[in-house]
């Protein structure tokens, strides 16, 4: 008795609600003219004034307001109310099996004080979204997290899936259906959109609020879009240096993932024929995913060693790559705009 769906180290686990369908989508490289179309812009809701007291920060791409429910094209979401589904303890195990067998990657939102493989296993009562694509025999298959903060693979008992949701307390979850699930939907077609890459490019160099654009759906999201993010992460970082103590290397691991992402979709376009390569723009765009990469290791190293020094030296490069960015953007959209 086994069942496990295709899985893949997607490019972006910064953040889960990025991984966990990007996990899926990996598996096929259809989904790649629709990722290289989108996954450009940057945003920050600016909470600057809490950062002494929260010390973290949302920095991520950004996501239109329907994202929840319309994540790609290429993937067919559903969400669930919990309580609806399972109207008893023992109704938990056949129903995400049920799923499985029929291609649906389920995501319950659990207590991960009973996933043996977290970090907060037996040690606190935390809530959040794990990720199950298969069986064996009396245990589930998924991915997510694990101790030492690594994304991958982990193996739980039946038993212990079934208190790990039964257990979540979701009144305060701002996924309150508690049950999400996904399937690869293999007859849609996305074309690459160079003109759509073309406008996010041009909000991005020029911290233009794309939340506007999807006003028919919501309200607008104030904050810092683009390049003036940059602004708001070092703002961020420079809080690391006051007590108390305080880490959070989410937002500076996104950055670079956002550089990298960057480089291989400008890959993308020069191999179709959307830029010539001799330009160099992926090359150039390489050299600021190394830079932004050297700061994520220096924050790393800032963990353990305390020293201030690291912090200011992150500061200095920040502001160094984002002008090296500004200029490269402006070459980059200069260019699109006489190919286009």
């Amino acid at each position: 008795m086994k069942k496990t769906l295709p899985i893949a180290t997607p490019p972006v686990i910064g953040y889960l609600h990025h991984a966990y369908p990007l996990s899926i989508l990996t598996n096929w490289t259809a989904y790649l003219p629709w990722f290289y179309s989108n996954y450009i812009q940057l945003y920050c809701p600016q909470n600057l004034q809490n950062l002494r007291r929260q010390r973290t920060m949302k920095f991520n791409f950004y996501r239109r307001s329907d994202n929840r429910i319309s994540f790609s094209p290429y993937l067919k979401v559903q969400l669930l109310d919990r309580d609806l589904i399972f109207n008893s303890l023992k109704d938990i195990v056949p129903f995400i099996m049920a799923c499985i067998d029929k291609g649906y990657y389920v995501q319950p939102t659990v207590n991960e004080y009973f996933l043996p493989d977290s970090v907060a296993y037996q040690q606190k009562h935390l809530v959040h979204e794990t990720l199950i694509y298969g069986y064996d025999k009396q245990t589930f298959i998924g991915i997510g997290y694990n101790k030492q903060g690594d994304y991958a693979t982990y193996h739980i008992a039946f038993s212990e899936l079934e208190q790990a949701i039964v257990l979540a307390d979701l009144t305060h979850h701002y996924d309150s259906e508690g049950l999400r699930i996904f399937k690869y939907a293999s007859h849609k077609k996305y074309n690459f959109d160079i003109h759509l890459v073309q406008e996010q490019l041009t909000d991005l160099l020029y911290a233009r609020n794309t939340s506007q654009r999807f006003r028919m759906l919501a309200n607008p999201d104030d904050g810092a879009y683009g390049l003036a993010t940059y602004e708001c992460l070092k703002h961020f970082l420079a809080s690391f240096l006051y007590p108390p103590f305080s880490f959070d290397i989410r937002p500076a691991h996104i950055l670079w993932e956002h550089k990298k992402c960057m480089v291989d979709r400008l890959k993308y376009m020069e191999n179709h024929g959307y830029l010539k390569s001799e330009y160099g723009f992926s090359t150039e765009y390489g050299e600021l995913a190394r830079n932004t990469g050297m700061v994520r290791m220096m924050l790393l190293k800032f963990k353990i060693t305390r020293n201030p020094d690291l912090i200011h030296r992150v500061l200095s490069s920040l502001g160094k790559i984002a002008e090296s960015e500004k200029i490269l953007l402006q070459n980059l959209l200069d260019k699109l705009h006489g190919s286009i």
